[in-house]
């Protein structure tokens, strides 16, 4: 039986750590969550990138080790024959880290951005804490935009098929909405305060958008719509019961959804491509403003009063 290519150990080591950050984000109550999840798809992304290179390089482990430039130049400057790898403390080589891995290879723009934000996220946990309810909400949305990219690019590179898995982050909130919508970002401590003005920078440079490959994060939104599939959530709305689960209605969005034309860009255009003599003047405001409009029912295309 023929032995495995190298990078395929990186790459299923990949979707691994990958699942189990999924897996334990999802879990109904785990403390660690957001930590976890960051630190696990870090290391989900980097095993990744480091299986593209090994691939690239023809298997050449090599390609991955960290160069010993003092042992490995002779003392004129010039390179000696054989090359010197640097070791850790077990007298392993070292391997590049993920940041060395994404300059060698040719990524997208914004999917560079996130992984950096999602590296970020990983060092504040590891070397401090996050605790945070905005910090929670934005570790969602920028999770949900790295596992879309993870998986458009895991296809592309390797053929990789991750549809026998439930690749997606449960897009209901783990603590209620009146939790999060009053606080402000001035109500943070310093420490989050700086990382979520560095997220809130991000995303303002690279604004969310689900139609493209890759995002720095995307905006997650829960509505209540009709539906007869099967696999609909029933939902009993009872304005009675003061056990049953809030629900807040946009006004607003709803009157914008029964009505969708605005003034400025629908109607004045419609009113001019279907009246030959229309004029938007002080005799039309006072049409408006005063009296009410009554449909015309003539067939001329002429504004009549």
């Amino acid at each position: 039986m023929s032995r495995k290519a190298r990078y395929t150990y990186l790459l299923e080591k990949s979707v691994q750590a990958a699942i189990s950050a999924i897996e334990i984000y999802n879990k109904p109550d785990f403390k660690y969550r957001e930590e976890s999840f960051s630190i696990l798809m870090v290391n989900a992304w980097e095993l990744l990138l480091k299986a593209k290179i090994l691939k690239n390089k023809r298997n050449d482990l090599t390609a991955l080790y960290i160069l010993d430039k003092e042992k490995s130049t002779k003392t004129d400057g010039t390179p000696k024959k054989n090359k010197y790898y640097k070791l850790n403390r077990a007298g392993n080589c070292l391997t590049i880290d993920i940041y060395s891995a994404l300059k060698m290879l040719s990524l997208d723009y914004v999917l560079r951005e996130n992984i950096d934000l999602l590296v970020e996220i990983r060092d504040n946990a590891i070397h401090f804490y996050n605790d945070s309810k905005l910090f929670e909400k934005k570790l969602l949305e920028i999770g949900t935009a790295t596992l879309k990219s993870y998986v458009e690019v895991i296809g592309e590179w390797f053929n990789y098929d991750l549809s026998t898995y439930n690749f997606f982050l449960m897009p209901i909130s783990f603590f209620h909405p009146k939790q999060v919508l009053p606080i402000s970002l001035n109500k943070e401590d310093k420490h989050h305060k700086n990382l979520l003005k560095y997220i809130s920078k991000k995303e303002k440079d690279f604004p969310s958008n689900e139609d493209t490959k890759h995002n720095i994060s995307l905006v997650l939104q829960t509505k209540f719509v009709r539906s007869s599939s099967t696999e609909a959530i029933a939902v009993k709305y009872d304005p009675t019961n003061p056990n049953a689960i809030s629900v807040k209605v946009d006004a607003e969005e709803q009157f914008a959804n029964k009505y969708p034309w605005g003034y400025t860009d629908d109607l004045m255009p419609k009113l001019k491509s279907r009246y030959t003599n229309f004029k938007a003047d002080t005799k039309f405001t006072k049409i408006k403003h005063y009296r009410p409009i009554k449909p015309i029912v003539n067939t001329k295309r002429c504004l009549t009063t």
